[in-house]
């Protein structure tokens, strides 16, 4: 294909060297804007990029920045060139990104573009839109780990332990992410969202309608029954350690028998809370939880054992997940505290918060929590030493009973 200067009115009679300088002119401009597509398309390196641009993509082959694959290039060309719709250029620039990350293979490990991560932000504060549900990835599907208590998913019949197939009639697969099933999930305030599930043990599926609301996580409630402190911690946020530290006051003050810890239902949040809660009854500098990865770290308790000596006995479920779990295995190594109820979730993995510069995030698997005996809790989760199940057929909480008995043995 021939490429025809543009017409331009010129003189009739144009000096010879004037010519020349204008044809040398329109070639120059030419070689620059060749050079800049190519550059910007294939060599400006991906910390170096000032604003959104689609064709700003390199590669990163162990450690070195190569030139962008073809085969990504020749996709994209055919795809703008032959789909039947209209094509957003960001979405398919973030979905290539969010694709890169989940071809790791680990569902924890994910990438969020600037609107999901803003949300993610405001759910770690501990106060947030949606239907009050925690999930997880077990054996590959999209579990509930917990239904927060007062939630509209528990009022609604979600039940720990569901597997959920679909939400508002779009069924989950196995590129389903997590981040997009909780996405799917929230939404405004007041308006309803179909979640499909299957409750554990059952064999047909569930479509049950939950109203979003805002949701305000209680992470820490005191009760005292039978001159027994039941405590119930339902999250580890950035206010639950302290929260449980004026607990703790009480309990001494008021020179309790026993403590029940109740984590079931948990699916866990900030390591330094759990840490910092198991330092009221594990000697200072003695190992709370043990990170293995590209770097080992033991975190220790800190002192202050304010609980120290008061008979203990912690509650656990299939909800006690991450935080909750390093409590459980902390006291249980540490201090022989009984665990009672049934196995735990199971995840034991340390994901690192990277915030990118466009306000998009990764979070990325770093490490993995051990026992101070060197138990793996991911995928493994805590086994009880006394072990109880829950007959959800009836009203009685058997494993809080039993953890009542268990105390009234130990203050003998």
């Amino acid at each position: 294909m021939n490429i025809q200067p543009p017409v331009v009115e010129e003189p009739s009679e144009l000096p010879a060297k004037s010519k020349k300088s204008k044809q040398l002119a329109f070639f120059a401009a030419l070689l620059v804007f060749g050079l800049g597509i190519f550059i910007g398309r294939y060599l400006i390196p991906a910390g170096e990029l000032k604003a959104f641009d689609a064709l700003q993509f390199v590669s990163v082959e162990q450690g070195q920045r190569q030139l962008v694959f073809p085969t990504f290039w020749e996709a994209w060309d055919k795809l703008h060139a032959n789909f039947i719709g209209d094509v957003d250029d960001k979405k398919l620039y973030y979905g290539a990104v969010a694709g890169m990350v989940r071809s790791a293979g680990d569902p924890y490990t994910v990438f969020a573009p600037p609107a999901d991560t803003k949300q993610f932000e405001e759910t770690i504060e501990g106060s947030f839109g949606g239907v009050g549900v925690e999930i997880g990835v077990k054996n590959g599907a999209v579990v509930v780990i917990s239904p927060l208590d007062g939630s509209p998913a528990k009022k609604a019949g979600i039940l720990e332990g569901d597997l959920i197939l679909s939400v508002d009639k779009k069924p989950l697969s196995a590129e389903t992410t997590l981040d997009e099933v909780v996405q799917s999930i929230r939404g405004e305030n007041g308006q309803p969202v179909e979640i499909t599930v299957l409750h554990e043990g059952e064999t047909e599926p569930k479509d049950i309608t939950v109203t979003r609301d805002t949701i305000a996580i209680e992470s820490v409630r005191l009760d005292v029954i039978d001159n027994i402190a039941y405590v119930s911690i339902k999250n580890f946020n950035s206010d639950t350690a302290k929260r449980f530290n004026d607990i703790a006051r009480q309990i001494k003050s008021d020179q309790v028998k026993g403590i029940i810890l109740d984590v079931r239902g948990n699916p866990g949040g900030f390591l330094q809370s759990a840490v910092d809660i198991a330092s009221r009854f594990i000697p200072k500098g003695q190992v709370v939880v043990a990170e293995k990865g590209h770097k080992d770290k033991d975190y220790n308790a800190s002192g202050n054992t304010i609980l120290s000596g008061i008979p203990t006995v912690i509650l656990v479920n299939g909800g006690s997940a991450s935080a909750s779990e390093i409590l459980a295995g902390a006291l249980n190594d540490q201090l022989s505290t009984p665990v009672i109820g049934t196995q735990t979730f199971g995840k034991g993995s340390v994901q690192e918060f990277i915030k990118l510069s466009d306000g998009s995030s990764l979070r990325v698997t770093i490490a993995k929590w051990y026992t101070p005996k060197g138990r793996s809790i991911n995928e493994e989760g805590i086994t009880p030493s006394i072990p109880v199940e829950l007959d959800r057929s009836t009203e009685a909480d058997e494993q809080l009973n039993r953890a009542l008995e268990e105390i009234k043995k130990l203050a003998q």
